[in-house]
C-alpha cells in the first residue's frame, strides 16, 4: 500500500473517545488519493493499518492537562513521544505505546503524525462534549491540510 492513511480512534459510546472516530468519518473521500480507517486504538491494528504507507495520520481523544479541546499535533521522530501515553480512554494501551511498539518491531510508516484533543468526559455516553465539538472542524482542516499533497 503507498497511500496516505488518516486512522481515526476511539469508542463512539465514551462521550470525547469517539473524536478521532468522527474527524476520521468526517474526512473519509474528501481527500482524493488517502485513505481511512477506523480503529480502537489495539496497537496490532494500527500497525496493520499505517504498515508501508508513507503517511500516517492518527487521531484520537487525550488527557495531557491541557484544556478541554486543545489539539495537539506530535510527529514520531521530530517530537519526543511519551513515555506513556496521554490519553485517558476505554482501552490499556494508547497510540504512543503504539506507536513504540511499531518503532521497536520496525513496523512504522514513513512519517506518523499523531493529532490529539484534550478530552472533557470520557464516561459511558454517545456525543462529544462541547469543547471538543468545538474544536471538531479545526481538527479535520488540520489533518486535511497534513495530508493533501501527499495524496495521489
Amino acid at each position: 500500500m503507498t497511500r496516505p492513511i488518516v486512522i481515526g480512534v476511539g469508542n463512539r459510546f465514551r462521550r470525547d473517545d469517539g473524536l478521532g472516530l468522527e474527524v476520521a468519518e468526517r474526512l473519509d473521500g474528501a481527500v482524493a488519493g488517502c485513505d481511512v480507517a477506523l480503529a480502537d486504538g489495539e496497537p496490532a491494528r494500527l500497525m496493520e493499518l499505517w504498515r508501508d504507507r508513507p503517511l500516517a495520520v492518527v487521531v484520537d481523544a487525550m488527557r495531557s492537562g491541557a484544556g478541554a479541546g486543545t489539539v495537539t499535533r506530535l510527529e514520531l521522530g521530530l517530537d519526543e513521544l511519551p513515555a506513556r501515553s496521554a490519553r485517558a480512554s476505554s482501552h490499556a494501551v494508547g497510540v504512543t505505546e503504539a506507536a513504540a511498539l511499531g518503532r521497536a518491531v520496525a513496523c512504522l510508516p514513513g512519517r506518523l503524525v499523531l493529532f490529539g484533543v484534550e478530552a472533557a468526559a470520557l464516561g459511558d455516553g454517545e456525543g462529544l462534549s462541547a469543547p471538543v465539538a468545538a474544536a471538531l472542524n479545526g481538527v479535520v482542516a488540520r489533518i486535511r491540510e497534513e495530508v493533501l499533497g501527499r495524496c495521489v
